[in-house]
């Protein structure tokens, strides 16, 4: 049922729907068994656009109109799992969802609240590492430091180019190896605790919750951080946005940001019970949508 992905994605026209006809098969499939889907969305860079300031990000208007059409659906979940603090993504999609924030160390629901183990007690240190690290990098223009409520991240997207190593150089110098780890994305080092919790866990975490199954997930994401969603819900659909061509991915399917949209109104047709595959691809060459489908 599930596609196996392949190294090197293949692009698909709106007139090749052998393939992307799978992806909607595939959900309505689970669905008919089921009768739930879960959709795990991140935010910058899927639902909203990079932005130069982070702080200037918002959510896409067709992103958040299809959103909201989705939450009148009961036979969906939706969580959105973001890098930003739990308060800081709920203010900008303003939904009753879940909100998993600090790369998914931070759940909130309608009836729970949670925290992982061991994040909290790593608040006060790393407060600490980055006052330390604006110290250093005073004198490397654009460099903007962010502190979350469990994590912390270096924004460089208006460093200069050549900067960017010696900023890379004393942020990991800054910090406790045994106690954080430092991971790339867009633009940004991600300072987080080492707890073996991340997106990943987040997912797992939500569909025990709901006693779901892997298959009944959808994840989307634009960044590394999110691979860990893909790696651990591996048989249901996983669509990588805006994935550059040299960077692998585990996900079966990739599309550009500005098609998250229509696929999100392609999902909330098909819950409606619109026929499976044909009507909603038929949707999707309505928008002049290309998918990516995994080699």
């Amino acid at each position: 049922m599930n596609p196996i992905a392949k190294e090197e994605p293949t692009t698909l026209t709106p007139a090749d729907c052998r393939q992307a006809s799978e992806v909607w098969d595939q959900i309505c499939q689970v669905l008919s068994v089921t009768g739930h889907l879960f959709l795990f969305s991140d935010f910058d860079g899927t639902l909203a656009r990079i932005t130069p300031v982070p702080a200037d990000a918002a959510i896409e208007p067709l992103a958040l109109a299809a959103l909201k059409k989705l939450t009148d659906e009961k036979h969906v979940t939706i969580a959105i799992l973001s890098g930003r603090s739990v308060p800081d993504v709920a203010n900008r999609v303003g939904l009753p969802v879940i909100y998993g924030g600090d790369h998914g160390l931070e759940i909130h629901g309608p009836d729970f609240n949670f925290v992982t183990p061991g994040a909290e007690a790593a608040r006060r240190t790393l407060l600490a590492f980055c006052n330390d690290i604006r110290k250093k990098t005073a004198e490397i223009p654009g460099t903007l430091v962010e502190v979350k409520s469990y994590t912390a991240s270096v924004h460089y997207r208006q460093v200069p180019p050549d900067l960017v190593p010696e900023l890379s150089l004393i942020v990991r110098s800054s910090v406790d190896p045994a106690r954080f780890e430092v991971r790339d994305g867009h633009s940004v080092f991600e300072i987080r605790p080492r707890v073996n919790w991340g997106k990943g866990e987040a997912v797992r975490w939500i569909l025990d919750r709901y006693h779901a199954a892997d298959d009944q997930a959808i994840c989307l994401g634009d960044d590394e951080t999110d691979e860990d969603m893909f790696q651990s819900v591996r048989t249901g659909v996983n669509i990588r946005v805006n994935r550059p061509p040299e960077t692998k991915t585990s996900a079966q399917y990739c599309m550009n940001q500005e098609h998250v949209y229509a696929f999100l109104e392609g999902l909330r047709d098909l819950v409606q019970g619109v026929s499976c595959a044909s009507a909603v691809n038929t949707h999707l060459q309505r928008h002049s949508i290309h998918g990516f489908a995994a080699n």
